[in-house]
């Protein structure tokens, strides 16, 4: 798949996962990957790594710059992980400097509980609140992201199934989100 865009330069990727593994990295996230695999997308995960590259903070927040599109799957233990919430925020400054297309899917979470911050949402940032009392602006940051990725269209699990559904319509939407990128590259002669 081409990965470029009419308002940004080449990026490497097509996209990146966010998610959090302890949850769903064998399930649901291998079954996404092979799907876009096999549609010949160019998608980065953590595993994507070269053998012997460390996975770090700085390291994942620059794959993120070399992406198309984020996909952000929320599930029971995203709001638990600091790295996945720092991955949110860089998702969504890209978003909105680099034009990138962000696409949430909520995982067997309750989309409301982010747009309010309430349930295990609310109890996640009450902990860090205590945990980060001297670095409260990372606290909001996370607040904040939360809060506006909800508004973000995206999918909820729980109104689309089987799994092997959602898979398809999320990956028929990300090709065609990538084709279009290219359809317009050629139009403006940039391809």
């Amino acid at each position: 798949m081409l990965s470029a865009s009419s308002t940004t330069p080449f990026r490497k990727y097509d996209v990146f996962l966010s998610f959090s593994g302890q949850d769903i990295r064998h399930s649901f996230v291998s079954h996404l990957r092979e799907a876009l695999c096999q549609h010949q997308i160019n998608t980065f995960m953590d595993e994507t790594l070269e053998i012997g590259e460390e996975i770090s903070l700085t390291l994942l927040m620059k794959k993120i710059e070399e992406s198309n599109i984020s996909v952000v799957i929320f599930s029971k233990s995203y709001v638990y992980s600091h790295w996945c919430l720092d991955e949110l925020v860089k998702i969504l400054e890209c978003k909105d400097s680099m034009q990138q297309i962000v696409l949430p899917i909520f995982y067997h979470v309750d989309p409301e509980d982010f747009q309010e911050l309430k349930g295990s949402i609310g109890d996640a940032l009450a902990k860090y609140k205590e945990e980060f009392m001297n670095s409260s602006d990372k606290v909001e940051r996370w607040s904040h992201a939360l809060m506006e990725i909800a508004k973000v269209t995206g999918w909820d699990s729980k109104n689309i199934k089987p799994e092997s559904k959602l898979i398809k319509l999320i990956v028929n939407d990300i090709w065609k989100k990538l084709n279009q990128m290219t359809i317009n590259d050629f139009d403006h002669g940039l391809v």
